[in-house]
């Protein structure tokens, strides 16, 4: 397994044998909590499909509620798959939260009210959406030769110089028109790790928010990048990509939105796909022309380099 998988709706071979006791208890309480709650998920990944299901999931805030009955929780050989599963869910992005049979046979409304204060707190500390930044690294360091070697030609009394990539980063978020908070994976080969192996895990703070860069090393990056995109699209609501390849076309396209959204300017109606931008290169040089990706909003990427060596807009 090289990624988790993602919540589901329960697979077509599972029969519902309807609630536990305890879950019919815990039910029965959540009140203003019901809207929020989902029951039944299962998470799986490609090797072992619908593998676990968990009894409860709050989606909004990443939490998963399970009942442990006595009878089903108490050997050795239990408690080790229990603890297996804990891991794994933990790799997919959320937070469990366990009561016994006993708890909630004694205080069902209790256990709810705790979930109740865990959610609205966690709601209180979210952001309105949760943002993520994926850069193809050679990308990145193939245009910035690129810009550069332009931009000396365009201006060759100033001292133009390459920008790393934590100076680049704020500029790729403000030129997307994007701000907040964002989480950025960085894929690259391992030749290049030496490179920027200091920034993993780096946060980079700037004026409208902060950045946190995590690095992704792997010798078939772009395909991994497209990977780890489909395997975590869960926990995101918008996706930005600063690339510019046909592999991506695909693990993109199924994280955005399955219909065309439309904007009005002026007499024209413009379609175009929701939560995605793409920093690429322009429309005569793109290799996403004739793909759904034309229809995603974007910014050329040589314009975010450009600003990140210190040039102003005009002079781009």
């Amino acid at each position: 397994m090289k990624y988790p998988g993602q919540p589901k709706k329960p697979p077509s071979w599972y029969r519902d044998r309807g609630q536990s006791h305890i879950e019919k208890a815990f039910s029965s309480e959540l009140g203003d909590l019901a809207d929020a709650i989902e029951r039944e998920h299962w998470f799986g990944d490609a090797n072992n499909h619908s593998r676990y299901r968990v009894d409860f999931l709050l989606k909004d805030v990443r939490l998963i509620v399970e009942l442990d009955g006595h009878e089903y929780h108490s050997t050795k050989e239990q408690l080790e798959k229990d603890a297996l599963r804990q891991r794994y869910l933990s790799r997919a992005g959320y937070t469990v939260v366990r009561f016994t049979g006993r708890e909630v046979n004694r205080a069902p409304a209790d256990c709810v009210a705790e979930v109740g204060e865990i959610y609205r707190e966690r709601m209180q500390r979210a952001p309105a959406k949760h943002r993520v930044m994926y850069i193809d690294y050679p990308f990145f360091v193939r245009e910035s030769t690129r810009a550069l070697k332009l931009y000396r030609e365009l201006y060759p009394t100033k001292d133009l110089s390459r920008a790393s990539l934590e100076v680049f980063v704020p500029y790729a978020v403000e030129w997307l028109h994007e701000k907040s908070f964002i989480t950025a994976f960085v894929f690259l080969p391992p030749e290049y790790a030496h490179k920027i192996e200091h920034l993993d895990g780096y946060v980079k703070e700037y004026d409208k928010g902060e950045v946190r860069i995590n690095l992704m090393e792997d010798e078939l990056y772009s395909l991994e990048l497209g990977s780890h995109m489909q395997s975590f699209s869960h926990l995101f609501d918008e996706f930005f990509l600063v690339a510019d390849d046909p592999v991506y076309v695909h693990p993109l396209r199924s994280v955005l939105p399955e219909e065309f959204a439309e904007e009005r300017l002026g007499a024209y109606t413009l379609k175009y796909l929701a939560n995605g931008k793409l920093l690429r290169l322009g429309n005569h040089e793109t290799s996403f022309a004739g793909s759904d990706l034309a229809h995603v909003r974007w910014q050329d990427v040589c314009y975010a380099i450009g600003s990140s060596m210190g040039l102003s807009l005009y002079e781009l």
